[in-house]
C-alpha cells in the first residue's frame, strides 16, 4: 500500500482533533484513578497522550473514517472493494470490450489499486482523490502493468495513468487511461462495484 493525496484540509484537522481527544482521554483516565483511589502497580503506567493518540489514529485510519464518511463528516470517499467492468483500447481500435476487475484496498491514509485482465495485471504506484473538480469526485493514479505469459508478444511492462470519475449514486467508476512509452495506447474504462 502507498499514500495518496487529497485536495481537502481534512487531514490537517483530524490530526489536531485526535491530539485534543487524546489529551482529554489521558487526563480523564488519570482523574478516574485519583477519584477512586486506585494505584496502578509500578510496572503499569498511566496511558500517555502519545499512546492514546496512537490507538485513536489506528482506529480512525482503519475504520472510523468510513463511519464518519457515512455521516458526511469525512470527505474522503470510500472506494474499498471489488469492481467489475470493461475497457476499450486503442490497441484494437476500440473494437471490443475487454473484461477487467479492479480491486481497491483503502484506509484513510493509504491505498492500493489492482487491475486485472486475462492478459495482464497492473498495480498503482501513486494516487490522488480529487473532491473539488467541477465534474465531481475522481480517482487518478499512476500504474505499472505486468503482462502475463499468454499476452501478445508486443505487450511489455509499461507505465500509465488512469483517471476515474466516481458516480456515487450509480456506484460506478468511469474514465480514461493512457500508457507510456513503449505501448502508447489509450482507452476508456468503466466499473461497477460488486
Amino acid at each position: 500500500m502507498h499514500a495518496y493525496s487529497l485536495d481537502t484540509n481534512e487531514r490537517r484537522y483530524v490530526f489536531l482533533i485526535l491530539a485534543i481527544v487524546s489529551i482529554v482521554l489521558s487526563w480523564g483516565f488519570q482523574q478516574l484513578l485519583l477519584k477512586y483511589h486506585i494505584s496502578l502497580p509500578w510496572w503499569v503506567e498511566n496511558p500517555s497522550v502519545l499512546f492514546v493518540y496512537g490507538i485513536l489514529f489506528l482506529a480512525f485510519d482503519k475504520w472510523l473514517w468510513k463511519f464518519f464518511g457515512k455521516m458526511n463528516v469525512s470527505k474522503t470517499p470510500n472506494l474499498n472493494g471489488e469492481w467489475e467492468g470493461s475497457l476499450k483500447s486503442s490497441f484494437d481500435n476500440h473494437s471490443g470490450d475487454i473484461k477487467v476487475k479492479l480491486k481497491i484496498v483503502q484506509t484513510w491514509t493509504e491505498i492500493n489499486i489492482l487491475l486485472r485482465t486475462d492478459h495482464s495485471s497492473s498495480h498503482s504506484e501513486s494516487a490522488s482523490i480529487i473532491n473539488k473538480a467541477p465534474e465531481g469526485i475522481y480517482l487518478c493514479y499512476q500504474y505499472i502493468n505486468d503482462p502475463k505469459t499468454n499476452a501478445a508478444e508486443t505487450m511489455n511492462i509499461h507505465r500509465g495513468t488512469v483517471r476515474l470519475l466516481l458516480n456515487e449514486k450509480e456506484k460506478c467508476l468511469e474514465g480514461d487511461y493512457y500508457s507510456g512509452r513503449g505501448r502508447q495506447n489509450f482507452g476508456c474504462l468503466n466499473f461497477r462495484r460488486k
